[in-house]
Parts: C-alpha cells; structure tokens; sequence
C-alpha cells in the first residue's frame, strides 16, 4: 500500500498562480534546469498551455544559469527565456550555485493589485529534482494587500524578498539581458515592460522592509560559514540547543583520503558561539550512496560526536512504495533543544539553501577561484515535534518535514560509498554577438535583421534549414522559404568557431513564436475581450454557432450575401474596443497596444475589411478621436498617445483603408 497523509508542494507547483490571478513576470538563477520541468512550471505560472504560449510569442519568466547548462530553447518552453552568460563577463563566482526565484502575479483587471513569490530551492529546476531527489524549498509571499493593511511578518517577508532582488540585479549584468530590454527602436517588449513593473513591485517591498533584517542571505561578500551566527542569533536571539541535525547533496570530494573539514568547521563554530552545547547529540545525514568524503571519516566524525546516519525518506509524504525511495540532495543545518519528557522542539531554527557543506558551498565566499555563488534561508522553526503521536499533527513532525529522523539507521564506513566525483560540464552556453533577428517582408521573401547593425557583425553567418549560409544583405540576411521561429547564428571569436540559436521577432513582437491564423470581424473581439489574459483560441462566431475558425465562408459573409452585415460588425467592434481600452491600465497600455495590433491585422484580408476599403472608408478612423481612449493617451504628445496612433496607422496600412475616410464622416 502506497498511503501519504501529507499534502506538499512540489517544486513545480510553487509556480502556481493564486486563484482568480495571473503570473505577470519573473527571474529565476539556478545551476541547472530541463525543458520538462520548465514546461510545467511556466504552464502553472501563466496559466497557459504549451500551444497558447507558442502562439502568443511572450517572455514570461528570465532564466539565468550557470554556464555549463546546455541551452533551454524557447521552442522547448514557450514564454521562457535561457540568458546566455556573456563571453566578455569575468564571472566573480565558481559556480553559479544559487537556485531562487522571483515571480509577479497580477489581478487581470486591476494593475494595482499585485503579489511577489520568492522560493528558495535546495533542489535544481530539473525533473530529477520532482521525481528522484529529496530537497527543500521555502516560499512566501507578499501583495498589495498584505503591504496595505500591515499584516504581521509583512516586513519580514518584504525584507526577504528585496534581498533576493538585491542578488539578482547583482548577477544581471554577467548575462545577456538584451531580450528582456527594449526589442529594437520600434517599440519597447512587452518583457521590459513586464520587468519595469515587476521591479516597481520589488521596490515597494524595499519600502516596507526597511529597519528588517532578511532571513534570506548569499555569499556575495561573506561566506555561509562567516554569516551563520548572525542568522541564528536573528532567529532564536541566541538560544543554546542540544540536538543538531545537518545533510547535504555533495561533500568534499573523497580523493587522497580527504575529510568533510567543512562539516566538522560548521560544527565547531557553532559549539564556540554556544549555539550548540557540548555532548550534545550530533547527526549527519546523508546519501550513502554518494557521500563523498564522508565514506572513509565515519570513525573520525564519532570522535567528535557526530553520528552517521541514512537520510529519512518520509513515508507520510512520499508514501512506503520502493519506487519514493530518494536519494538526498537537500542543504540544510536544523537545531533544536530537546527535553526530557517533552515532544516539543524547543527553540529550533533551520537553515536551507543551495550552499552544500563543502568549501566551495558553505566556507568560501563567492569567488571566480574558490567559492560557489549560494542563496539561502536560516528561520527560526517553531511548533515541530520529536515524534507522531495521538493528537500530534503529521505536519508537525520533524522527520515528515525533512529528509532526518532521531532514531534513523546508523551508517558504517562499510555501508558507505564515496559514489562517483561531479561530473564534467558541457560546454559553456555563452551570448552570440546578436540577441535575436527580426523578421521583415521584403517583396515575396523574408529577410531577417539582426539586433545589432551589420557593420558590427562582419563575421556573422546565418544558416538556413539546409544548414547553408544565408545571402546578406545592406540590412540583414535573405532568409529562403518560410519564416523560422529561431536560427542558428555563426561567428568567429579569438580563433575559434561558435554557434548559438536565437529567437526570431515576427513583426507584432512576438518571440519565437508559431505562425497566425486569418480572423474574421465577428472573431477579433474574442481575441481581445479578455485582455490581459491569453487570446482565446477557440473563438466561436458572433452568434454562437460555430463555423470556420480560420475565416472561412460561414464565419463573415458580405452584406450581398448573408446575415452579417460589414458595417454592424463593425461598428459593434469599434465601441468593444473604445469601450475596453477606456478602461485599460497604463502599466498594460503597451501590451495592449501589442494585442490591438496583432488580432486587427489578422483580419486584414477578410471581406468584412474588404467591404471598407471597397466604400471609400475607414472605420477605424472614429478610435483616434478622444473619447474613444485612456486619458493619459488621449494626444500624441506623450509616448502612449505616440504608440498608439503609429499601431493605428499601421492596421489601416494592413486594412488598406489609411487613405479612405473616416466612417460617419459628413466629407
């Protein structure tokens, strides 16, 4: 029987969005990551498909990695973009070691009201980590209403999450960040506008913060080790404990008889600063599998007090089945005070994070020679027990809430196994001298331009699907046949070659994204009302009835020949628009102005537009007039009235009608 009576999160289901919002925005870093894993995670944080996403053409969520990590494409994970690390970056790290993310949430109608995330991971973005690993991950949360109403631990938590913010900003810089900037002169991405408010989110956690100490911490100028008093003192104002638990992913590599010293110095330095008592009771936890140094130091380590012991896999959790059993990747250091005759674990405090106990994790500072770049969590850990029992909560217990338990198998050096060293990384995924490539029609071809000027990229070669060179261009590369969703860019650096995959940028903005249908009239509506949620796919006609998704005979016949009538429709659509984007947000204006585009430019070729163009007028003239848009883009003397008349201007080029006049008009 495979029975769990604890419910918890995995790592994937922490990119939830809260019910009735949206995910807006987001930055994770980490070691590693896989397309599977991913995939679901940005599904459950937009709320979109994989086909959705791929269509929209949107970057919902910025990744950094250490470079090692082979490219997750865009094509793999629709919404999600892989920043490369930059050729020319001296990286002030050994690894990129730390795995946080940063997620924005939004109510869809209401710009205003907003929620941050900040989860802490031991565990990598993988799939591995879901199906294969024991980890810990810390999450927690702040909105709008939580900063309005001063709800108790907002300060706290907002002081957490402006750390975090502090970490990413740091580490911004060693990548290439272009695609989340402005995506050529035309007009900002939707991705820096979705960055822009975000960040305007963060910001007001700072606000709040100010006067908390975080509890979130990384090595950037000091180590784990270095840090670790201060965070307990923060947490339990000093409290002496006599039990202590630690467990770790890696330890020093076993070679030439080596000891996990990094153990034995986090030990230590707690005894010295009174953390723990002396003869307290000391346990390791580990993989016994893949422990490293730790195999051939187990009578070493009992001489300092400290028991080896199996890590816990919770039967609570993952349930008695031989398939849950996991191997320990979590980071951690729990301390607790434990009396006699009590269950409770008194003054407890808990440490997790990305630091292994090793030099490099816990000991090092960050640094490009020694010392991995590390984010983590140490917070006091209140209301866990001992052991289950009548009337004690399964949630409670310490050994179903981390991979430990006080009584679990005792390891020996013969039971142990060093396992085998990390392995070799791919080669390092580094920035292609270009960021992406717009695509631009030229006559019957394509051609595609790339971020930067030609004269700043002689070397360039972009291949086509027959891996051929593509002809240049004075402005960019002739691209044969139908447009791709990203190309393989080639240049030359110190003598070397090098290839990379960049996104291509349709003409509505999109990144990477797959080809759009034909709309008719009654159709376009229901690919804007729900802004800004995701266009709806599956839009039915404007009666209710069905018929050609793609424009076909029955979804909008001409006033000759049927029962839709061109100019009802659109006038209908002319008021749905004026009277939504009256309603629009300015934080939503450019994305809105991005979908007004794409959807009306798709029905360019339909007979209900045809009609128009045909009568001499232009009915999209009456929504340039005042009262048909937002005040703050009512004129074009500010940069949303400026973006707003050139989109118009373009759909009525697309329309055919920039030259007609304007519907109703007396001339």
């Amino acid at each position: 029987m495979n029975k769990k009576s604890i419910k918890r999160l995995s790592l994937t289901q922490h990119f939830d969005a809260p019910d009735a919002w949206i995910g807006h925005f987001g930055w994770l870093c980490g070691y590693s990551a896989d397309a599977a894993f991913m995939d679901d995670a940005i599904e459950r944080f937009t709320g979109q498909t994989h086909a959705r996403r791929a269509g929209i053409g949107r970057i919902s969520l910025a990744m950094m990695l250490d470079d090692g990590n082979p490219m997750v494409s865009t094509l793999d994970v629709p919404g999600l973009m892989h920043l490369p690390m930059r050729a020319a970056a001296a990286r002030p790290f050994r690894l990129l070691h730390a795995k946080v993310a940063l997620l924005g949430y939004r109510d869809p109608m209401d710009a205003s009201r907003w929620l941050v995330r900040l989860i802490v991971s031991t565990g990598n973005w993988t799939r591995q980590t879901l199906e294969e690993s024991l980890d810990l991950a810390f999450c927690i949360d702040v909105s709008s209403e939580r900063i309005g109403n001063d709800n108790e631990g907002v300060g706290q938590d907002c002081a957490d999450i402006h750390a975090a913010w502090q970490l990413m900003t740091w580490l911004k810089p060693n990548f290439d960040c272009r695609m989340i900037g402005s995506q050529g002169s035309a007009s900002p991405g939707e991705a820096a506008d979705a960055d822009a408010l975000l960040s305007k989110w963060i910001d007001a956690c700072g606000r709040k913060a100010r006067g908390e100490t975080a509890r979130f911490f990384d090595n950037r100028t000091l180590s784990f080790l270095a840090q670790l008093p201060a965070k307990i003192d923060q947490a339990t104002s000093g409290a002496k404990c006599n039990r202590l638990a630690m467990g770790s992913g890696f330890f020093e590599s076993a070679a030439d008889g080596a000891q996990p010293r990094a153990v034995m110095s986090i030990i230590d330095a707690l005894k010295d600063r009174g953390h723990i008592a002396q003869g307290g009771e000391i346990d390791l936890f580990v993989n016994p599998n893949a422990c490293q140094a730790v195999a051939q130091a187990v009578e070493e380590l009992a001489e300092r007090g400290v028991t080896v012991r199996r890590a816990h896999t919770p039967v609570e959790v993952f349930g008695n089945s031989n398939e849950t059993a996991r191997a320990l990747h979590a980071k951690f250091i729990f301390a607790a005070k434990q009396l006699k005759n009590s269950n409770d674990c008194t003054r407890a405090w808990l440490y997790l994070g990305s630091g292994n106990l090793t030099h490099a994790g816990f000991i090092a500072k960050a640094s490009r020679a020694g010392g991995n770049l590390e984010a983590g969590v140490l917070f006091a850990a209140p209301g866990l027990r001992w052991k289950a029992g009548r009337g004690v909560p399964p949630a409670s217990v310490v050994s179903n809430v981390l991979p430990i338990h006080p009584d679990g198998t005792v390891l020996s050096e013969a039971s142990l196994s060093a396992g085998q060293e990390m392995p070799p990384r791919p080669p390092a995924y580094l920035a292609a001298p270009i960021a992406w490539v717009s695509a631009c029609a030229i006559g019957d071809g394509i051609e595609l331009r790339p971020s930067e000027p030609m004269e700043s990229v002689p070397d360039l070669v972009v291949v086509d699907q027959n891996r051929q060179p593509c002809a240049r261009s004075a402005t960019g590369f002739i691209w044969p046949g139908v447009q791709p969703r990203m190309v393989n860019v080639q240049w030359q650096e110190n003598g070397a070659s090098h290839s990379a995959l960049v996104p291509v940028i349709d003409e509505f903005g999109r990144v990477a994204a797959t080809s759009l249908t034909a709309l008719d009239i009654d159709e376009v509506w229901w690919q804007l009302a729900n802004f800004p949620l995701a266009p709806d796919h599956d839009t039915p006609d404007g009666f209710g009835e069905g018929g050609d998704a793609v424009g076909g005979a029955g979804a909008g016949q001409s006033a000759a020949t049927g029962r839709t009538y061109p100019i009802r429709q659109m006038m209908e659509l002319i008021e749905n628009i004026a009277h939504r984007q009256t309603q629009i947000d300015e934080e939503d204006w450019n994305a809105w102005c991005n979908r007004l585009e794409q959807t009306l430019s798709r029905a360019a070729n339909q007979p209900g537009v045809i009609a128009f163009a045909q009568l001499g007028l232009n009915p999209l003239a009456s929504l340039r007039t005042k009262p048909f848009r937002p005040a703050f883009a009512e004129t074009a003397d500010e940069p949303p009235g400026i973006r707003y008349e050139a989109v118009l201007a373009r759909i009525e080029h697309a329309w055919g009608v920039a030259s007609c006049i304007a519907l109703g008009s007396n001339e």
